[in-house]
């Protein structure tokens, strides 16, 4: 039979010892649980390489790019790390540049997924790339690149920016025409277009953030402005598709190509309807006509148009959103 000992040191050492138990239980219950690293390695999904076009261009490869991100969103969406691969690119332009680092901050597009990504190797493009301002707008390990910084990012909330308006202009006009005066067709363009994220961007005015990007091309001597909204895009917006309605009815099955000329004339009306308001698209076409502009496309949907000369393409994949680049030329 056990012997049960009650004398003072014994106690004493039980109620040590009990005291060590109960403390050790907390510790147990507290701790959190941390996988080893078989577990991890086969929990955990692969890194997705997603490889950019060799002409790294919305504007010129729509189609291509606006595959590369469709690409990388389904991966995205199933929860897979990936890494945007723009290494081997032999083209690249400004506004992919920009829709890439909104895509980066769009927490819908990453879904809090991890994003990883690279530089290009050709040395001409990487200097265009780091220029861009890229890293200033990215989270990445290390020193962070110097970059040119003439990129914009503003949440408007429901009202637009004329100072960053003329901040804009005066980017581009010290550049090409070396004078501050302010140009007023490329003025009216940023407030329209400005003013038409607040109201068509979605469902509720001022939800959506656009991005404005000023490139200085040294070698050309041109002003190359990219600005981007990721919001339903104007042929999805509640004005268009009431449009696009009435014009099924009439004529017949329709698509968002043949909203571009009574978008432009003005025939698709704002739904706010205010007087105060500028003539929004209509004043950015009429804008676009003026022969300092050396180009001028628009990307809404599935729709590529050139405001030069209203070539518009319909294009199979969509972009969420609406682009407009412009090129300011002496």
């Amino acid at each position: 039979m056990r012997k049960i000992y009650k004398t003072k040191k014994w106690k004493k050492f039980n109620a040590k010892r009990s005291f060590k138990a109960i403390k050790n239980k907390r510790k147990r219950k507290n701790k959190s649980y941390i996988p080893n690293k078989i577990t991890e390695i086969a929990e955990r999904k692969p890194l997705e390489n997603i490889v950019a076009p060799e002409e790294f261009s919305l504007i010129n490869n729509t189609e291509k790019v606006l595959e590369y991100f469709q690409l990388a969103r389904n991966y995205l969406n199933l929860g897979y790390p990936i890494r945007f691969d723009i290494s081997e690119i032999k083209t690249l332009t400004s506004d992919a540049i920009i829709l890439q680092i909104a895509r980066i901050k769009d927490e819908k597009f990453h879904n809090k997924t991890y994003i990883t990504g690279n530089a290009p190797n050709n040395p001409e493009l990487k200097k265009l790339f780091l220029e861009s301002g890229f890293y200033n707008y990215v989270n990445t390990k290390g020193n962070k690149p110097n970059g040119k910084d003439t990129l914009i990012h503003k949440i408007t909330k429901n009202k637009v920016e004329p100072q960053i308006a003329k901040e804009a202009c005066i980017i581009g006009l010290r550049h090409v025409f070396q004078n501050e005066d302010i140009f007023d067709p490329m003025f009216d363009i940023l407030i329209e277009i400005m003013q038409n994220t607040n109201n068509h961007a979605g469902e509720t005015r001022g939800e959506y953030d656009w991005w404005l990007h000023i490139y200085n091309d040294p070698d050309t001597g041109t002003s190359k402005y990219t600005f981007l909204d990721l919001g339903f895009g104007i042929f999805e917006s509640i004005p268009a598709q009431n449009f696009k309605r009435k014009l099924s009815k009439a004529i017949g099955l329709t698509n968002n190509t043949d909203l571009v000329k009574p978008l432009f004339n003005g025939e698709i009306k704002s739904r706010t309807a205010r007087p105060e308001r500028g003539k929004g698209i209509p004043q950015v076409y009429e804008s676009s006509q003026d022969k300092s502009f050396n180009e001028f496309i628009m990307i809404s949907n599935n729709v590529h148009v050139n405001l030069k000369n209203l070539k518009t393409t319909k294009l199979n994949y969509n972009f969420s959103g609406t682009l407009f680049y412009w090129e300011l030329k002496k």
